[in-house]
C-alpha cells in the first residue's frame, strides 16, 4: 500500500484547535477522532503541546540504560511476573501469545514504570494495592529516576487532555471521564528494540501481532527502519506514519468495551527492520499505556447505545477488566 494510502487510514491530526480554538473548531476536531476511532482506531496527534526536549532526553537516558551493564538491568527486574514495574528482558514474552497464537517471543526489552504520585489515600486501600507497586530506580544512568518521573507527569496530562477531546467525541460533557481517571493505574514503558545481529526466527517480530488493554495508548516512536504497524478492517497491514514531533495515539480493548464497540481496538504489531541493515538498527519508542482508575466503572457509555438497544457488555471494574485479561494470558502461556 503507498504512503498516500496509508496515511488516509491513519490520519495525521493537529489537536491544537481542540486545545485553545473556538468552540467549532474543537468540535471539527472531535469529528474527526470519531471517525477515525470507528474506523481504524489509530491517528497521529500533531499540536499536542507537549515538551518535546523532555522527550528527547528520556530517549536518550532510555538507551544508555538498555545498553548499559547487563547487571543494572537485573537489578531491577520485578519479584513476580505479575508486577510490571521494573526491567524485562528480551526473551521472556510475546505479545502475540496473548491472543492465543503461537509464536517466538519478541525482540524487545523493557523498562515499565507505574504511578508515581501516590499520596492520595485512594491510592492506599488493599484494593488499590493490587494495581500500584513500588517503582523500581536503576543506579544508573543518572536522571534516569528524575527525567522517567516527569515523562510520566507530563504525559499523564495528555491523556487527561486526550479524554476530554474522547468525551467531546462521544458527545458527552467534556470532563465525563475526569473523576474516572484522577488515581489512575497508567503505565509509562520505554522499549528497546535491538539490532538484529541474527536472523529471527520463523515468525518471530519485534513485538507480535496484539490489542491494548486499556482506555488508551501514547505512543512515542523514532525514526528507524522496523516500525509499527495497523491492520486495516480489510485484513491489510499498513505502516503507521513517521512524523517528527508526533505521537501515535490507538484505542485499547477497554475503551472499545466502554463505547458498546462503536470505537475498535485494533491490532497492531513492530516488524522486524529489513535484513539488509537489521544488525546496524536498533529501535526506541516510549508507551503511556492510560488504565483508569481500578475502580472505575466500564459500562456503557449513555450516548453509545440506540433507545431500545441493550448494551453489549455487562458493567465491570477496571481493576477487575484488567485482572481477567492478564490471567487469560498466564493461562495461554502456561499451555505453551
Amino acid at each position: 500500500m503507498s504512503e498516500a494510502a496509508a496515511l488516509e487510514r491513519v490520519p495525521i491530526v493537529d489537536i491544537a484547535p481542540f486545545l485553545g480554538g473556538s468552540e467549532a473548531e474543537r468540535r471539527a476536531v472531535a469529528a474527526i477522532v470519531d471517525r477515525t476511532n470507528r474506523d481504524i482506531g489509530f491517528l497521529v496527534i500533531t499540536g499536542h503541546g507537549f515538551d518535546l526536549d523532555l522527550l528527547s532526553r528520556w530517549f536518550e537516558v532510555s538507551r544508555r540504560f538498555f545498553e548499559g551493564p547487563g547487571s543494572i538491568k537485573r537489578a531491577v527486574m520485578p519479584a513476580a511476573p505479575t508486577i510490571h514495574e521494573g526491567y524485562h528482558g528480551q526473551g521472556l514474552s510475546g505479545l502475540a501469545a496473548k491472543e492465543g497464537e503461537e509464536a517466538p517471543p519478541d525482540l524487545r526489552e523493557y523498562f515499565m514504570i507505574g504511578q508515581v504520585d501516590r499520596d492520595d489515600p485512594l491510592f492506599k486501600t488493599e484494593a488499590a494495592r493490587a494495581f500500584h507497586h513500588d517503582n523500581l530506580w536503576p543506579s544508573e544512568p543518572e536522571a534516569f529516576r528524575e527525567l522517567g518521573t516527569a515523562y510520566y507527569r507530563a504525559i499523564s496530562k495528555l491523556g487527561a487532555d486526550l479524554m476530554r477531546l474522547f468525551a467531546l467525541a462521544l458527545e458527552l460533557p467534556e470532563t465525563w471521564f475526569d473523576d474516572k481517571i484522577d488515581h489512575h493505574f497508567s503505565i509509562v514503558s520505554s522499549i528497546y528494540y535491538p539490532a538484529q545481529k541474527t536472523p529471527p526466527l520463523p515468525g518471530q517480530l519485534r513485538a507480535g501481532a496484539h490489542t491494548d488493554y486499556g482506555s488508551l495508548t501514547i505512543l512515542a516512536p523514532t525514526d528507524a527502519p522496523g516500525g509499527l504497524q495497523v491492520r486495516t478492517l480489510a485484513g491489510d497491514w499498513v505502516d503507521v506514519p513517521y512524523v517528527p514531533g508526533a505521537f501515535v495515539i490507538n484505542i485499547g480493548d477497554m475503551m472499545q468495551r466502554w463505547t458498546n464497540d462503536r470505537w475498535l481496538s485494533n491490532m497492531h504489531r513492530v516488524v522486524n527492520p529489513p535484513s539488509t541493515v537489521a544488525s546496524t538498527s536498533p529501535r526506541q519508542s516510549v508507551a503511556f499505556f492510560l488504565h483508569p482508575n481500578h475502580d472505575a466503572v466500564i459500562e456503557c457509555i449513555p450516548t453509545c447505545v440506540e433507545p431500545g438497544e441493550a448494551p453489549r457488555h455487562a458493567p465491570i471494574l477496571a481493576g477487575a477488566y484488567m485482572m481477567e485479561k492478564e490471567a487469560a494470558i498466564a493461562t495461554a502461556t502456561a499451555r505453551k
